[in-house]
């Protein structure tokens, strides 16, 4: 559980990258500004797919880690960890459903 915590955190850092590749590139279209900066596809869509697919990955991590937590066998993972991929939970829900 303690892996699959740390990959849950991991795509959970690749959605913050997501949306601020997103936004830089909705501001670059936008302003119509042309970077010079060397596209890298493979690492951008690396990071796209993993902050995509973090909600799946952090809703099964977070329901899971209720379960251990309602049977008391919750001590392996760090509370902290439990805590920062609740809250990436909410904000991925409101990104992907209401905003």
């Amino acid at each position: 559980m303690k892996l699959f915590s740390k990959i849950a955190f991991i795509c959970n850092l690749s959605f913050l990258v997501f949306i601020i590749l997103g936004y830089i590139e909705f501001n670059n279209k936008k302003n119509k500004v042309s970077d010079n900066i060397i596209p890298l596809p493979f690492v951008t869509g690396t990071l796209v797919v993993l902050g995509q697919f973090a909600i799946f990955i952090n809703l099964i991590f977070c329901f899971t880690a209720l379960m251990l937590l309602l049977s008391k066998k919750m001590k392996q993972i760090p509370q902290w960890l439990v805590i920062v991929n609740f809250i990436f939970l909410l904000l991925q829900v409101y990104y992907f459903f209401i905003y």
